[in-house]
């Protein structure tokens, strides 16, 4: 089942927004979807929070 198009929360505008880069936003949502791979809503939500805490920036050589 593939989870692309945004139904709840729109975490691209804010990934975009906050200049995420693509592989780092890709490792976000591999990582979520480990945890929440059936349920769309809970996906959203939690890369949302992922994006918006900003604990991808906190170490640039390792990321998650």
């Amino acid at each position: 089942m593939i989870m692309e198009k945004i139904e709840y929360f729109d975490y691209m505008q804010v990934a975009r927004k906050m200049r995420i880069p693509d592989a780092v936003l890709k490792k976000i949502k591999r990582e979520v979807k480990k945890e929440f791979p059936s349920d769309k809503m809970m996906y959203e939500l939690h890369v949302l929070r992922a994006v918006r805490s900003k604990y991808w920036q906190k170490d640039k050589g390792k990321i998650l």
